[in-house]
C-alpha cells in the first residue's frame, strides 16, 4: 500500500506538468502583466485554496501511513495537482492562464504543508 500511495501521490502533478508543457507559450508583454497583478483578489484565493488542499492531503496521508515524507508528498500532489489542473483548464480556453497563479499555488502549498507538519510534530509527544 505504501508504494502505491507514493507513486500515485506524485503521478498527478507530473502528468499535469507534462500536459501544460505541451501548450504553446505566449508573450503578451506589459499589458498582460498589468491585467494580472501579483496581489490581486484571485491570488489570495489560489493561496488559501492551496493551503487547504495541502493540509487536507497531509491529513488524509496520516490515515494511510506513518511516514511523514509520504504525507508531505500526498499533500503537495493534491494541492499542486489542483493548481496545475486549474491552469490547464484556463489554457484550454475557459479562462486566463497565469504563471503568477501557479506561484501563489506553490506558496500556499508550502504554507499548508509547513503548518501541517508543525501541528503534527507539535501533537506528537516527545519520547526520551
Amino acid at each position: 500500500m505504501r508504494g502505491l500511495l507514493a507513486r500515485s501521490a506524485l503521478g498527478a502533478p507530473v502528468l499535469a506538468a507534462l500536459a501544460l508543457s505541451a501548450l504553446p507559450a505566449r508573450a503578451d508583454g506589459p499589458r498582460a502583466a498589468a491585467a494580472d497583478p501579483w496581489f490581486g483578489d484571485d491570488k489570495a484565493r489560489h493561496f488559501c485554496a492551496s493551503i487547504a488542499l495541502a493540509g487536507g492531503g497531509y491529513a488524509l496521508g496520516s490515515l494511510a501511513t506513518n511516514d511523514v515524507r509520504q504525507r508531505l508528498a500526498l499533500g503537495a500532489a493534491l494541492a499542486l495537482g489542483a493548481g496545475l489542473a486549474k491552469e490547464a483548464f484556463d489554457a484550454a480556453g475557459h479562462g486566463t492562464p497565469s504563471a503568477r497563479d501557479l506561484v501563489w499555488d506553490v506558496l500556499g502549498t508550502s504554507a499548508g504543508l509547513g503548518l501541517s507538519l508543525w501541528f503534527d510534530l507539535g501533537a506528537t509527544p516527545i519520547q526520551f
